[in-house]
């Protein structure tokens, strides 16, 4: 060891081993985090849960629509095929039974969180209608036009039940 280390140690030696702040300090630390519990707002789960499936609900869609023109097979030699197939008419009749639902659902107020993610599956349920348009008779777009209905209704009820909840 030199001499720096010699004076060093006998430095740190010299420090009290412990040091204890006024009661006052404490005091004034708990004063202050009562007031910090009492003032924070509550978490909000819930908004956090909806905006999480929105955006799965978002990606989900946005996968499908990226995917869909790769998937779709091409249309068959130009046969003479009926106007309406019968999953055209499942289609249809889908639709008709999606507005009636989405009428049915309590007015709640716009929640401008969730209004990206039901303009993307409106605008992924016309595109897969559109599509149907071109390819009646394909059970896949079917199968597309009834997710994207069902998360559209999903996110809607989640978000009337979450505007209720925030309003009590």
């Amino acid at each position: 060891m030199n001499e720096y280390d010699d004076a060093l140690s006998a430095r740190l030696r010299a420090l009290p081993r412990e040091k204890v702040p006024p009661a006052q300090a404490w005091e004034a630390v708990s004063r202050g985090l009562d007031a910090a519990a009492t003032s924070a707002p509550p978490p909000r789960p819930r908004r956090r849960r909806l905006l999480a499936g929105a955006g799965l609900a978002l990606a989900a869609m946005l996968a499908a629509v990226a995917v869909l023109p790769r998937l779709s097979p091409p249309p068959p030699a130009p046969e003479p095929e009926p106007e309406f197939s019968h999953l055209r008419v499942q289609a249809d009749a889908m639709v008709r039974q999606y507005r009636i639902a989405l009428q049915s659902l309590p007015a709640a107020p716009a929640m401008p969180e969730v209004a990206p993610a039901l303009a993307e599956l409106d605008r992924s349920a016309a595109e897969i209608r559109a599509a149907l348009d071109e390819n009646p008779g394909s059970a896949f777009l079917v199968g597309q036009l009834q997710r994207t209905y069902a998360k559209r209704l999903e996110l809607t009820r989640q978000a009337a039940r979450d505007a209720a909840f925030a309003s009590t």
